[in-house]
């Protein structure tokens, strides 16, 4: 199974403070407004710099969920920051506060704990971890004092409580308590949570049905467990926790409920409610993978509902009343294959709106501060800042920078470029050219997949490090992925539109076509030498170099992660997720179709490969290559295969990022520049 079928079987599926942990870049530094520092002589980033560097947030998120958490009085922010240190294979959290408008030196309110890994629901009800950092719930008290969040000790996730100010921090539930979310009641005197703990009645009938062996059915997943252990024997209960008391009980309909609207946020479209209780809402018209365009509607201040029937109504992900409540703003994507991020504001009644703002940045969690916005932010060359936005004059100031230091290296600089595949299908991606370019000099390339939208790190997954790949002469091709909706606009439903980019892999052919388009272009410019070209990809990118080191021949090298494409994929999957590849037109093991694995398979075109191959799984996923790698080392195609002990389908592990980076290096020095050994 590759990367491709694992993104679809997972979308289907002490009271003192203590000492901080010492950071490279330490959070106490005085934010920067331009999102770089002036300094020495750069230096050039490596693997262990990109490791290293503070994050704060997932990766992405979903509806309702917030990377960091605005003080009621709207002066203050609260965040939890991270740091892998690769040395120790551990990460230095803390929990910080700091002031929007005051520019104060972040104050740290809570160091310690323990890596809290992102959790999804599976094919078949089966919860798993993708290896993403998890979205974790902030809380502040309504009179701003404290600051509550989850943290995570010795394998126990905990409900924690923060004075503000830094004076101290301590466990509110028990530990014996798994918690897995909480809300606070809206008069902070009570804390609604779920915790999760072991099912007895369940766990004994597990035990029983061991003595006597289990029966193969769809709780196997062969791909993550031995027996039906994927599917754990736990249950969760949703408890009230009483702050000043401690006291815990089961909690009512009515505080459940301040969870369930939660965890309901991120499948219902975006909405906002005004301060005197009118409504703004996103209408779907369909569902939202196949790419139907939303409409917008919303209440003015005589109460009288409108829709908007603009076109650039359409495609909001995130929407807010502006304070005196007679607008409407929000942000939808939009140009060249929505490569930008524009802000509209409509007074309703109006019939159209007017667009303030527009970017090529990545922008997250947007959150109104009177007429600005408090967002996230990634700029190509500048990692995840928070930022304070004014999208009426389009001006911006830092507000928090994490690395202030990141500028002391030097980094190859980027070129947006945008182009049409053979399928008339828009795309764009990111051309970073290598540190010191000379014109008129052809360099290797290096293709990073499928998402090129704001800091360019590694790629999805972040195992290919564009800027250190950059700092070792390769011009790096950071793509974003062609829209496969529009491939097939016609699609009613989601099963026939994956049925219809499945036949014929219309769907794969329109990612190379893509790829070999913009890199006819790079060589027509004299930038690329056509013929020292590598392609990497994880999940989905590495379906395409699957398919790529299969059906063109312009590749020299090739890495992946979360591979393979084969037959037999049916037997390791497990029941559950292997009917559901049936539906959208996988043949079942028993039908084998050669028509259908000769364009994918790399067990029935290992004797027609040349590329070599590196292969970097998780333990959670390598079973699905171990085939693949035996077809290709028989046929004697250069070939490795690494498996990394508990680990996901991203890997989590600053040992082991730092680990898949510095391989990924060495092996296209060896196969594409023919310079240095391979690292074992």
């Amino acid at each position: 199974m590759s990367g491709g079928s694992i993104r679809r079987f997972w979308a289907l599926a002490t009271l003192c403070l203590g000492t901080p942990h010492a950071l490279a870049y330490p959070p106490e530094a005085t934010p920067v407004l331009n999102g770089r520092t002036s300094g020495p002589a750069l230096r050039p980033l490596e693997s262990d710099d990109l490791v290293r560097l503070v994050d704060f947030g997932p990766v992405n998120l979903e509806r309702g969920q917030h990377i960091f958490a605005v003080s009621p009085d709207r002066t203050r922010i609260a965040l939890q920051i991270r740091q892998g240190d690769p040395a120790t294979n551990e990460y230095h959290l803390n929990v910080v506060v700091l002031g929007i408008q005051s520019r104060t030196r972040p104050v740290v309110i809570d160091a310690g704990g323990d890596f809290i890994l992102q959790m999804v629901r599976a094919i078949g009800g089966v919860s798993t971890s993708t290896g993403n950092a998890a979205a974790l719930p902030i809380k502040w008290s309504p009179d701003g004092r404290f600051v509550y969040f989850l943290k995570r000790i010795k394998n126990s996730t905990q409900i924690w409580q923060a004075a503000a100010d830094g004076s101290g921090s301590r466990p509110l539930s028990p530990s014996s308590n798994e918690v897995v979310d909480f809300a606070l009641c809206p008069d902070g005197s009570r804390i609604i949570f779920t915790k999760s703990e072991i099912d007895l009645a369940a766990a004994k009938a597990r035990r029983q049905e061991a003595r006597n062996g289990y029966r193969y059915d769809e709780r196997f997943i062969p791909l993550f467990a031995n027996g039906p252990d994927a599917f754990a024997t736990n249950r969760t209960t949703t408890l009230s926790l009483d702050v000043a008391s401690g006291d815990i009980v089961n909690a009512s309909p009515t505080d459940a409920e301040l969870l369930t609207k939660t965890s309901q946020q991120a499948a219902l479209p975006p909405s906002a409610i005004a301060t005197d209780g009118r409504s703004a809402s996103v209408i779907a018209n369909g569902e939202p993978l196949l790419g139907k365009p939303t409409s917008l509607q919303a209440d003015a201040v005589d109460r009288q509902h409108h829709l908007c029937q603009a076109a650039s109504c359409a495609g909001a992900s995130q929407i807010w009343w502006s304070p005196d409540g007679g607008r409407v703003r929000y942000m939808r994507r939009e140009g060249w294959a929505d490569s930008e991020t524009a802000i509209y504001e409509w007074t309703p009644g109006d019939t159209a709106p007017n667009r303030l703002y527009t970017t090529t940045d990545l922008l997250l969690d947007c959150q109104s501060i009177a007429e600005k916005l408090l967002c996230a932010r990634e700029q190509s060359t500048v990692p995840r800042q928070i930022i304070l936005l004014d999208p009426a004059s389009g001006e911006s100031e830092v507000v928090y920078d994490p690395n202030p230091n990141f500028s002391k290296f030097s980094l190859g600089r980027v070129e947006r470029l945008k182009w049409r595949n053979s399928f008339g299908v828009e795309t764009f991606g990111d051309l970073v050219y290598p540190t010191n370019y000379a014109h008129g000099t052809r360099y290797p390339l290096i293709v990073v997949q499928y998402l090129s939208r704001g800091f360019l790190r590694g790629g999805v997954g972040d195992e290919f490090p564009i800027q250190a790949f950059a700092n070792r002469g390769y011009a790096v091709l950071s793509i974003q992925r062609p829209s496969a909706a529009r491939l097939i606009p016609d699609a009613k439903t989601v099963d026939e539109l994956q049925r219809r980019l499945l036949r014929d892999f219309k769907d794969r052919r329109s990612v190379l076509s893509s790829i070999e388009r913009a890199i006819h272009l790079l060589v027509q410019r004299g930038i690329v030498d056509k013929k020292r070209l590598g392609i990497t990809g994880l999940s989905d990118g590495s379906s395409t170099v699957q398919y790529a080191i299969i059906n063109s021949k312009l590749f020299k090298a090739a890495s992946v992660s979360g591979c393979c494409w084969e037959p037999f994929q049916d037997a390791i999957v497990g029941p559950a997720a292997a009917e559901s590849f049936h539906k959208i037109g996988w043949p079942r093991l028993v039908d084998y179709d050669s028509s259908v694995w000769s364009k994918i398979s790399l067990i029935s075109n290992a004797n027609k490969i040349h590329a070599p191959l590196l292969m970097q799984q998780s333990d959670d996923e390598f079973r699905v290559a171990v085939a693949s790698y035996t077809a290709l080392k028989q046929s004697k195609v250069p070939v490795s295969l690494f498996v990394f002990p508990d680990e996901h389908h991203v890997k989590w592990q600053p040992a082991h990022r730092l680990a898949v980076y510095q391989r990924n290096l060495s092996w296209f020095d060896h196969w594409i520049k023919g310079v240095g050994k391979l690292i074992d």
